[in-house]
Parts: structure tokens; sequence; C-alpha cells
């Protein structure tokens, strides 16, 4: 097994293209006859990509990181997909006033679904969306005074230069609480700014750049998990929505379609028994200025 990070130019990797944003998944190993392999009691590979996931064993989202860790991938991929930060594009937040509104699931989607075909129908059903539900802070671990959930909208117009909605208009179409209304016009990477600002997930080169009071911001949100029952979707999308694509080929002809050196690499050992196998990861990121410096123990380029 290799001890460095190089992909050969000739080995076949998982392109996944998003807009400005990339990522190249390769696998040592590849086996085309069954499409997942379990690696102990816990765990299991994706053999199509080199994903590593975990078997749903938990009652709440708190329970199965790595389940959390995947919806928010495939969270990012979408959003990363979709959204880059341009004029026909808006963030929102929704609250609701009532705080036995809030805490009931059920409801909120019930209230969400009900105000976007309104939005839809006062400003255009050209909108598209992702829909994010996230928990509010328990304040001093007082469970009896959560407020409950609130939504993170991602609204776009696939046929508009500008998008526009004024304020006072939105909170009357809202109707259960305040919003507020923003643009991304200033993140060169919306999927990690928005999973850093939602969930605790690990700091890391991809998203410490999108991380304010380290350590205090992921304690916050590390402690709200517990919130999500087991079986709740996390987001929703409207059917405009794109998927990444995703494409097999060459690691040298996924680098000659992306352009730019990688920013972030992760490389994953597997050993069970006496088999053996390496999962590495590398994203991309045209919009970026600086790029991950080379290191002399782990290469970027790939061998020949």
């Amino acid at each position: 097994m290799n001890d460095d990070f190089s992909i050969n130019n000739n080995s076949y990797v998982t392109l996944t293209m998003m807009n400005d944003i990339f990522e190249i998944q390769y696998m040592e190993k590849s086996n085309f006859t069954n499409n997942i392999q379990k690696l102990d009691a816990d765990r299991y590979v994706v053999l199509d990509t080199g994903e590593i996931k975990e078997f749903d064993k938990s009652g709440n989202r708190s329970e199965n990181k790595n389940s959390l860790n995947q919806t928010m991938k495939s969270l990012r991929y979408l959003i990363n997909a979709n959204f880059s930060g341009q004029p026909n594009e808006l963030w929102i937040t929704l609250t609701f006033a009532d705080s036995s509104l809030a805490r009931n699931t059920n409801a909120v989607y019930l209230c969400f679904n009900k105000f976007i075909k309104r939005l839809r129908y006062k400003y255009g059903k050209d909108l598209e969306y992702i829909a994010i539900l996230e928990p509010h802070e328990i304040k001093d671990g007082d469970i009896k005074n959560w407020h409950g959930y609130h939504f993170h909208l991602l609204l776009k117009s696939y046929i508009r230069k500008n998008l526009y909605i004024p304020h006072e208009d939105f909170e009357n179409v809202w109707g259960l609480g305040w919003c507020r209304i923003e643009r991304l016009n200033n993140v060169d990477n919306i999927g990690a700014y928005l999973s850093a600002y939602l969930t605790n997930i690990e700091e890391n080169p991809e998203n410490s750049d999108y991380l304010n009071n380290k350590g205090q911001k992921k304690y916050i949100k590390g402690a709200r998990l517990w919130l999500y029952p087991k079986g709740i979707r996390l987001y929703r999308k409207s059917k405009g929505i794109k998927k990444p694509t995703r494409i097999k080929m060459t690691y040298a002809e996924a680098r000659a379609i992306i352009g730019v050196e990688p920013h972030y690499r992760k490389k994953i050992p597997i050993e069970i028994d006496d088999f053996q196998n390496t999962i590495i990861y590398e994203q991309f990121n045209r919009r970026r200025k600086k790029n991950l410096s080379r290191k002399k123990d782990s290469p970027i380029i790939g061998k020949h």
C-alpha cells in the first residue's frame, strides 16, 4: 500500500462537479461485484465511491455522527451544485413566534409547505429552494423553555438575473415569526459555510475559514444534535434543484477538467485481517486564490 497521497494518472476516480467546487474520490482497490463491503460491526464501505458509512443503530442524530455527516455531505453537494452567491440567490432564516408550534416537526414542515406555495404564487413558480431544519439552542439546559425549530431557506431563480423580495413582504407571506434575508456573495464555498454554520463538523482546512468562535460554536451546535428525532428529514428541496454531476474517469482526465490544485485532501487507510485498501479524497475550488501547498511526504500530482 502506498504511504503517500499520490494517485496514478491512469487510475479511475469519481469526479463530482458542483459549479466551481470539485471533489475527486479514489479507491486503490475496487470490487465491481458487490456494491458494499462490511468493514466491522459498525461500518461499511461503498465500493463504487469509496465512501465509509456506519450502520444506522441510533435513536437520534447525536448517537450517529457519521449518519449526520453523510446527510450534511449530501446537502453540501446540493448547495454547491445550485448556489454560488449570485444576484439571483437569497439566504433566508424563518422563525416561529409560537414555541409550541415550533417544537412539532410535523407541524413546522406542514407550515413550510403552505408557505412555499404562497410565496411561489405571489413571486413566481420559477423559485427553487433548499429548506434546512435547525433546532434552536437550549438556554441554560432548560428543555422546558426550548423554543423548537426554525428554517434556513436557500432560494433562487434560474430565469432571473436578480432576485429581490422586500423584507416586509416576505414576513407577511411567512406570517409565523420574524425573517432575516441575506446574500452570500462573499462566500466562495457556500456548502461548506452552511455546513459549518448548521452542525458541529470537525474543523479541517475545508471548513475552518467559516467557523467563528472556534470551539464554542462547535460545542453549541453539537449540543443540539439529539434534538433531531430519528428519521427526520433535515432538509427538503424543490424539483428544480439539480443534483451534482458525478462521472467516473481517469485521474488525469479529472485534473484536466478541474484545472487548479486541491485545497483539501484526506487519506483513509482500511485494514481488515489480511485485506488492505486506501481511499483518497481531494477537493478543489476554482474561486480560491490560495491552494494547498505541496508537502514532500504527500505529493498532489499523480504519478505516471
